[in-house]
């Protein structure tokens, strides 16, 4: 418990013009009705922590109408040191950004994530499994993010080699640069795999953790793919090497890179079978959020990345039964919860110190202290 988000200050994000509120240390509850403002406060969250909403690419919706820009910031506390510092961000319509850690600007986003771990379960969580591959890479490379210091790095680096050599691909002018693109694309596979196949094993060993929330389902395996077929070592550079030569006809009718780490995933199954094939929906939402709460749990490697659990309608997520099925797990995680629903509380969310919200056109207020 030693680390945790204070205090939280929001300026015209959606329809929050102005909100100032102090949060617990464990869990803080919002009730609405739908509209009221409570995915907004989320939002906000989610912004002063990834620098971008869940719920959309383009900030410029995020900001409240009228306004020129959105601004939330916060103090994280550490009880262990005795001490606190704030943070915070501000996003312009026209894409300028200002980000402040401790009285200093700094200029990445990532340095922002580090100080302040989210994990966000909303309506769409269920789509890191039976949606595209790239939410389940999503899942994976967030969490490398926070265990692997040279991850970020990595991949902007991957990502800027992946670019030039489809634009090698697909235009014949800049064909005479292909092979030395392909050479950086192999040359920098090992290293995410590696990454990406630590995550995997701690994802898997956070798993058994709230093991109780999908202990009915069946048997559960994680298992990486790399975005090159299984009998291929993507931390063989020559063999590597050989693969692409013998693939470039194809990419070049295609005109992308089809393989590499940008094509891997996270294999999910169910008694040695796709998990989709046969879990029912709501075996898959309970599965979604324990891959997710594994993750939180996994990235909380020391008491500086506790992070938060962030539900959105918890209701809409869950019946009774497992939302007390829920509450079992998230009391032995000791995260800090910040939980919104349409519905009164079940008692199991509210300990002692938990502080309950009532949101109503924008406006929260605190109904109990």
């Amino acid at each position: 418990m030693s680390i945790w988000l204070q205090h939280l200050v929001i300026q015209h994000c959606r329809v929050i013009q102005q909100c100032e509120l102090s949060l617990s240390p464990t869990v803080s509850f919002f009730t609405g009705a739908n509209g009221s403002g409570k995915s907004s406060f989320l939002e906000a969250l989610c912004v002063l922590s990834r620098g971008r909403s869940f719920r959309t690419q383009r900030i410029h919706e995020v900001i409240s109408q009228q306004a020129d820009s959105l601004t939330v910031t916060g103090r994280l506390v550490n009880e262990a040191l005795a001490s606190s510092y704030p943070l915070g961000i501000a996003k312009q319509r026209n894409g300028q950004t200002r980000i402040r850690i401790n009285h200093a600007d700094v200029s990445q986003q990532a340095e922002l994530s580090s100080h302040l771990p989210l994990t966000l379960i909303h309506p769409e969580s269920i789509d890191s499994l039976i949606g595209s591959p790239v939410h389940r890479r999503s899942l994976l490379d967030w969490l490398a993010f926070y265990l692997e210091p040279e991850f970020q790095q990595t991949w902007k680096n991957y990502q800027r080699i992946l670019k030039q050599r489809n634009a090698c691909l697909r235009d014949a002018n800049q064909r005479y640069a292909l092979a030395e693109w392909t050479q950086q694309l192999i040359q920098a596979q090992p290293k995410l795999y590696q990454f990406r196949l630590r995550a995997t094993e701690s994802l898997t060993t956070a798993l058994a953790s709230v093991e109780l929330l999908y202990a009915a389902i069946g048997a559960i395996r994680l298992r990486l793919h790399s975005g090159f077929p299984t009998s291929l070592d993507p931390t063989n550079t020559l063999a590597l090497k050989q693969f692409f030569q013998e693939r470039q006809e194809q990419e070049l009718r295609y005109g992308v890179s089809l393989f590499g780490a940008h094509r891997g995933d996270l294999l999910i199954t169910m008694n040695d079978e796709p998990v989709i094939r046969r879990a029912s929906r709501g075996q898959l939402k309970l599965l979604g959020i324990a891959l997710l709460l594994a993750q939180s749990e996994a990235i909380s490697t020391t008491d500086t990345k506790r992070g938060i659990v962030a539900i959105d309608d918890l209701a809409a997520e869950l019946d009774v039964d497992n939302q007390y099925l829920l509450a079992q797990v998230l009391q032995k995680t000791q995260k800090q919860l910040v939980i919104t629903s349409t519905r009164q509380p079940l008692p199991e969310f509210l300990p002692p110190d938990a502080h309950l919200f009532h949101v109503e056109q924008g406006h929260i207020r605190l109904v109990n202290t």
